[in-house]
């Protein structure tokens, strides 16, 4: 048991690459029925992107720094994988899942452009 805890990322995706469908590389020890379906994944990373976007615009602080940056380019990046996300998650969402998108994408680019104003 020792040695599976030693173990790398790389040698994961290599046991990935040889294993059936059903032992996907996302267990977790509650066991596969405990992950979130595709539509949770999906809001899931728009959530983390939004966060990163809020990060790089220095509105937040950063968890791991404690510290303010603002790095807009990275914002923008996060910004659009998070609107692409959305794209993808809006088709399979409810009314207000939709609205919950929008408000959040919307205030994303709004804060966006503004931080983008305010730089020199």
């Amino acid at each position: 048991m020792e040695e599976d805890q030693e173990r790398g990322p790389h040698d994961l995706e290599a046991d990935a690459s040889q294993a059936s469908p059903e032992a996907a590389p996302y267990h977790t020890q509650g066991g596969p029925e405990s992950l979130p379906d595709a539509k949770g994944l999906l809001a899931t990373c728009i959530s983390l992107f939004a966060a990163k976007a809020w990060e790089a615009m220095g509105l937040t602080v950063n968890p791991a720094t404690k510290q303010i940056s603002r790095q807009l380019d990275d914002a923008q990046i996060a910004i659009d994988a998070a609107s692409a996300l959305g794209d993808l998650l809006r088709p399979h969402a409810s009314d207000t899942e939709r609205r919950e998108i929008e408000v959040l994408l919307t205030n994303l680019r709004l804060n966006f452009v503004e931080q983008k104003s305010r730089q020199p």
